[in-house]
């Protein structure tokens, strides 16, 4: 294992009550596997020092669904104040040696491990910079950010994420195109 993916921590945010889906979105399968599933193996295939999934709403069913389980789970007892409160839940548990926090969603679906792979060599050889996935003009998740905005990401409040990060320091940004990162689940439709 690489020196640099061992001081990488991976947060997937899994606290959400998905009521525009009428469902848990991270128990949606898609080819097989349920979302949540998927964006764990993704996440191991990097073999970082550590994969927290932040659960609140469906906590016991994510955690049931879980087959594999190279995950540590953290509860959010802040669920309900949206995607930033799980982030920076995850950012709190993770390891004091972390150097990067790379965060991916599982309703991502077309997130593949080699898109992740692609962000993690870019970080890699920058690791100084936020490396996030572009999509056509937007920057967004999965990105992985370095030690240096830690404790924004720990501070992060409500449903927008950590764009409010990305936003913030455009001098850090290396933007990795990745199309499949423009697909995400909200809707039924």
């Amino acid at each position: 294992m690489n020196t640099v993916q061992a001081q990488l921590s991976v947060i997937i945010p899994s606290a959400g009550a998905s009521e525009r889906l009428g469902q848990p979105k991270q128990l949606v399968k898609y080819r097989g596997k349920a979302l949540i599933q998927r964006a764990i193996d993704n996440a191991a295939s990097l073999e970082p020092q550590e994969i927290l999934v932040v659960t609140g709403a469906n906590a016991e069913a994510v955690q049931t669904t879980v087959q594999m389980n190279t995950a540590k789970f953290v509860y959010n007892t802040d669920w309900e104040n949206g995607l930033g409160a799980s982030i920076a839940c995850g950012a709190r548990a993770s390891d004091a040696e972390s150097t990067g926090i790379l965060i991916t969603l599982c309703d991502q679906w077309l997130v593949s491990a080699g898109d992740l792979h692609q962000l993690l060599s870019t970080w890699q050889a920058n690791p100084e910079k936020i490396v996030c996935s572009e999509t056509g003009s937007r920057c967004g998740p999965p990105a992985i950010f370095p030690v240096s905005c830690f404790k924004e990401l720990r501070n992060l409040k409500g449903d927008h994420g950590a764009h409010s990060i990305i936003e913030a320091h455009p001098d850090l940004l290396m933007p990795v195109t990745l199309l499949n990162a423009a697909s995400d689940l909200d809707t039924p439709s």
